[in-house]
């Protein structure tokens, strides 16, 4: 029997998600500028999705394409549409975006018990990946279906992502993106918080946002309500 000609394989990919509230066009395409600029080289070439599960209104066909070409002006590959109106996704669908499906429901646990857990407690049925050198600019580390352990730096421009938690024992630069495998029990750990980026389950916060607390400093990162939380360690 010949060699098959490909093959068909589940991958770990960065995906952003941009979250709709309201539309005004002038207003969308300023606001995506900005945000680009906090942040170009992580976000040039980035897939993107529109999600419209919290969007007050209702889009047109003109407004949907009005975001896709604002979103291609800044370099993003937006390439489907989550939520919304069945007529939005057949809008959607027309213009060329999948329609993705709406996210498994998320189970809320008491305060108490939530309050009880371990805060470092390792992923359920995960493993564990070792890394002993430092993470060089450039360079992409991923621990499937694992938790990452990495005991040397991360640089700035690294990337950095598990399925299950982050441990970093030196300085985080660059990017961490733990749970990405909608995992949104994961946690990233550091001594020292410098990244870019880092994100829980597909949430993700930028340098600026992270600056504002345990800068340079241990510090723990972890979804809490769908909202990035950082806290001293």
């Amino acid at each position: 029997m010949a060699d098959p000609c490909f093959q068909i394989k589940g991958t770990s990919v960065t995906t952003m998600v941009l979250d709709l509230y309201h539309y005004h066009s002038d207003e969308f395409l300023q606001t995506l500028k900005n945000k680009v600029q906090t942040a170009p080289l992580f976000f040039t070439g980035s897939p993107l999705y529109l999600n419209l599960a919290s969007f007050d209104g209702e889009l047109g066909k003109a407004q949907l394409q009005e975001i896709i070409n604002a979103c291609q002006s800044q370099g993003f590959q937006l390439f489907g549409c989550k939520g919304g109106t069945e007529e939005q996704a057949r809008l959607a669908r027309g213009l060329g975006l999948i329609h993705l499906p709406a996210s498994r429901p998320r189970v809320e646990k008491p305060e108490a018990e939530a309050a009880s857990e371990p805060q470092a407690a390792p992923s359920a049925g995960f493993g564990t990946r070792v890394i002993d050198k430092p993470v060089r600019s450039g360079q992409q580390v991923y621990a499937e279906n694992a938790d990452l352990i990495l005991l040397a730096p991360v640089s700035e421009g690294a990337e950095v992502i598990a399925d299950g938690n982050i441990h970093v024992y030196s300085t985080l630069r660059g990017r961490a993106l733990a749970g990405v495998k909608d995992n949104p029990a994961a946690r990233i750990f550091c001594q020292r918080l410098e990244a870019e980026l880092v994100s829980i389950a597909g949430h993700f916060v930028l340098n600026d946002t992270l600056r504002e607390a345990c800068w340079k400093k241990p510090a723990q990162i972890f979804l809490h309500n769908e909202s990035i939380e950082i806290a001293a360690l």
